[in-house]
């Protein structure tokens, strides 16, 4: 098993990283005087195959719980759901000391943890992730959040989780897609500050990673190092953790397009935008052309759409889609700012991009 401290300025936490580890929530529990209830929060995909297990652990522990399990998809993340889950929190009569569970992919994540941050000013938090996307990147550093209909994530809070619990066996139940999308954040990171992470990546056979403990375990930890460590030097996202959002700034405004469905999962998403940075990236002149076939060839050697026009169903309006992108996080003074690549490894933020240099990257997408 690994151990990751993230040291960040509102509170410090470990992310526990290893196979079967399930069973280390009590001994974390333990540590406690008295745990008075845990409620744990799913969405009914997981709970299928991962509840039960959690719920005899605690049961064979002694540890009283409740369980309130939330429709699965990227719409869950709206004002309905954060009013049943911060509602039934209350309802249960859940105590600042008590603890709440996430246990989903980066929906239950955000949802859950923005409901525990609002919930008498501040419940305490314990991610159990049990995607691939989650337990390398949503999971970590404390953001939550739901969707507006002006975009992706533009409602919510930091608030650092007190343990993030980060089981590799559970990732063998993800569906080809679902494991894929995940993998999508796994190669962001190497993107924006890992060369020697990348060159691994390309080694590897990506048919067979997930069925692979210390591989998984290796890309798991190596992602949740580099995220902690940008978390810790900038936890509210003013500097250095913007380089995170690499491929995001298209890549939510195409989620949101799509209506937040399984046309395009997040992962997805941010390949095809970082694939659209790449090419922004060049038009720019930051990045050289074999830097990026080289990384587009590792996309689609796994398996990933690169272009817009390869989405499926309606087609997609550019001008909808740059209305979309105006409501980034990273917008300032009504200007458009992207996190873009210089070389693999090393990622910079470019202010103030021409709106029609966008269209055309975006119009060379669509063709």
């Amino acid at each position: 098993m690994k151990t990751i401290k993230v040291r960040a300025s509102t509170g410090s936490y470990n992310i526990l990283i290893g196979e079967n580890i399930l069973s280390h929530l009590i001994l974390y529990l333990e540590q406690f005087n008295k745990v008075n209830s845990v409620s744990i929060i799913s969405e009914d995909q997981v709970s299928k195959y991962h509840l039960a297990n959690l719920i005899n652990i605690l049961s064979e522990n002694k540890i009283p719980f409740n369980v309130l399990v939330v429709k699965s998809g990227e719409r869950s993340k709206s004002w309905s759901n954060i009013r049943k889950v911060t509602e039934w929190l209350i309802r249960q009569k859940v105590e600042r000391s008590d603890f709440v569970i996430g246990l989903g992919g980066g929906v239950i994540g955000d949802l859950v943890g923005f409901a525990a941050s609002i919930v008498r000013r501040g419940v305490n938090m314990i991610h159990i992730p049990t995607s691939l996307l989650a337990q390398v990147d949503s999971a970590i550093g404390g953001k939550t959040s739901i969707n507006s209909k002006y975009g992706k994530n533009l409602i919510g809070t930091f608030y650092q989780p007190a343990l993030v619990l980060s089981d590799v066996s559970i990732l063998r139940t993800l569906k080809r897609r679902d494991f894929l999308s995940g993998y999508g954040e796994v190669i962001k990171y190497s993107l924006i500050r890992d060369k020697n992470f990348f060159s691994w990546l390309e080694s590897q056979e990506f048919s067979s990673l997930r069925y692979d403990s210390e591989k998984l375990l290796h890309m798991v930890a190596t992602s949740s190092e580099i995220k902690s460590t940008i978390v810790e030097k900038d936890e509210k996202e003013k500097g250095l953790r913007a380089l995170l959002n690499f491929g995001h700034t298209f890549g939510h405004a195409l989620e949101a397009v799509t209506g937040y469905s399984n046309r395009l999962l997040h992962g997805e998403g941010v390949v095809m935008g970082s694939c659209l940075a790449l090419r922004l990236s060049k038009r720019l002149g930051i990045i050289s052309d074999d830097q990026i076939s080289q990384i587009e060839h590792h996309f689609i050697s796994c398996g990933f759409k690169t272009k817009i026009s390869q989405i499926p169903g309606d087609h997609i309006d550019k001008d909808l889609l740059m209305d979309l992108m105006y409501q980034d996080k990273k917008v300032t003074f009504n200007q458009l700012n992207f996190v873009l690549l210089r070389k693999i490894g090393k990622a910079i933020v470019v202010n103030n991009v021409d709106p029609a240099t966008i269209k055309d990257v975006i119009q060379e997408s669509l063709n």
